[in-house]
């Protein structure tokens, strides 16, 4: 097959066929952009993890939340016949019974968790050694602090969190073991 017109060095007919044959046969195409990935911009951030419950110490109502309990329940022990001889000096001297109180409200800050109260009086063993707390006597502390709690409308699983941390605490420091001086 001879192109037409001869004089021309080339002819258009062997690229009318072959340029469809290439594209058929898949013949290189120009890159095609993809779109851009979203910008940070225009997605949401993640959502904030959940707040952390407050502690027990913000429960209570922190430093002054414990103030007020200790009030009342100052108020409930020097009341309590099985356990007011142990209170004597506070209940006879105002000035005994605001030191007392104030080293309680630092004990129960220091039980639960404060971080802004500490406790720098004696160790249990020291303030309390002589006392002979028997366990009977822990129990009606107890009992009277479970009082004052729920006077203080504190709820049930708050006071039980902070009785049971007491307990743990300061229960063996305090309570004579039988035979024990």
């Amino acid at each position: 097959m001879r192109c037409a017109n001869a004089r021309r060095p080339r002819c258009v007919w062997p690229f009318a066929v072959a340029l469809p044959l290439a594209v058929a046969c898949g013949a290189a195409r120009p890159p095609v952009a993809e779109p851009p990935p979203p910008s940070a911009s225009t997605e949401s951030p993640p959502p904030p993890p959940p707040a952390a419950p407050p502690s027990l110490y913000e429960r209570l109502g922190r430093k002054e939340g414990l103030s007020g309990l200790v009030e009342e329940l100052m108020g409930d022990v020097l009341a309590d016949n099985r356990i007011a001889a142990l209170f004597d000096k506070a209940r006879k001297e105002e000035s005994k019974g605001r030191p007392l109180s104030a080293r309680l409200v630092a004990q129960l800050c220091v039980v639960a968790g404060g971080d802004d109260c500490g406790y720098g009086g004696k160790s249990m063993t020291d303030a309390q050694s002589g006392m002979k707390i028997t366990s009977a006597q822990w129990d009606a502390f107890v009992e009277d602090l479970g009082i004052a709690l729920k006077t203080r409308s504190i709820d049930d699983a708050t006071a039980r969190e902070l009785i049971d941390k007491l307990t743990q605490q300061t229960r063996a420091d305090l309570v004579t073991k039988p035979g024990r001086p």
